[in-house]
Formats: structure tokens, C-alpha cells, sequence
């Protein structure tokens, strides 16, 4: 594969990138929240909806890629890279508000977070951003390798 014809792909993948973005935002609202949604400080509905626009996002992801793997279509990989690159965005810009609003201890480990939040005991969480974002940058070597 020409050079060319990766720019011209990755563009795809850009494009695409920027629709899951958009429709994953339009389910936000939709999200179930059990809380009230109106603390004296904050709006939990923000939070929650980015999140469940996440995992809309991930499953997308998980789909994608499990389904279509082998694929030689141009269109269904640049399917899974761009549910890759649009779940990451979306999972650290949810990091990104969380950390806004509740102003929590947070480091960032190799496939996990470390956060820890006033008196409350510290959490490891998985990171799945940093996994997506592993898969997109093998399957960009992979094809730039062979190009």
C-alpha cells in the first residue's frame, strides 16, 4: 500500500472518528442515573452521559473488532480503527471531567489509573483507552510496515 493511499485512509478514519463522536454524544442524554441529578455543586447528568457515550463507544470497539479482524475491506477496518481512536478520545475526556469536577488523586499507570479520592480508599482501574489505543497503533504499524 502506497503512502498516498494510507493519508487518503487514515482521512476515512478521521472522518468516521468524528461521526461515532457525534452520534455516541447523542445517546448521552439516554443514559440510566439513579442519582438525583442536581447536587448544590455539580450536574452528575454531564459525567454519566459522557460515560455511557464511552461504553457505547467500547462496544462498538469490542464488536467491531471481533466480528471483522481479518478483514481485507477498507471500510470495515477503517471501522474498527476509528471506534478505536473514538473511544479513547471519549474515555480521557471523561477522565479529563472527572477530574475537573471531583479533583481526585489521579496517575497514570502503564493500562491503568490510580485514583484516589479525599478519604476514601485508592482504586486501580483498567484503563481501556490505553488498550484501544494499542490495537490502532499496531494495526498503524502493520500498515505502514506494509506499504
Amino acid at each position: 500500500m502506497s503512502f498516498s493511499k494510507i493519508i487518503d485512509y487514515y482521512s476515512y478514519v478521521i472522518a468516521l472518528t468524528i461521526l461515532f463522536i457525534i452520534i455516541a454524544l447523542a445517546f448521552g442524554p439516554l443514559a440510566p442515573i439513579d442519582e438525583p441529578t442536581h447536587f448544590p455543586n455539580y450536574d452528575l447528568q454531564i459525567p454519566v452521559g459522557l460515560s455511557f457515550s464511552g461504553f457505547i463507544l467500547l462496544m462498538f470497539f469490542i464488536v467491531f473488532t471481533v466480528l471483522f479482524w481479518g478483514s481485507k475491506n477498507m471500510m470495515i477496518n477503517s471501522l474498527i480503527d476509528a471506534s478505536a481512536l473514538s473511544f479513547s478520545i471519549i474515555n480521557y475526556l471523561n477522565f479529563y471531567l472527572v477530574y475537573t469536577i471531583w479533583k481526585p488523586e489521579m496517575i497514570i499507570l502503564p493500562f491503568f489509573f490510580y485514583i484516589k479520592y479525599g478519604a476514601a480508599p485508592p482504586e486501580l482501574v483498567l484503563d481501556f483507552g490505553q488498550i484501544t489505543l494499542v490495537v490502532f497503533f499496531y494495526r498503524l504499524y502493520r500498515r505502514l510496515k506494509s506499504s
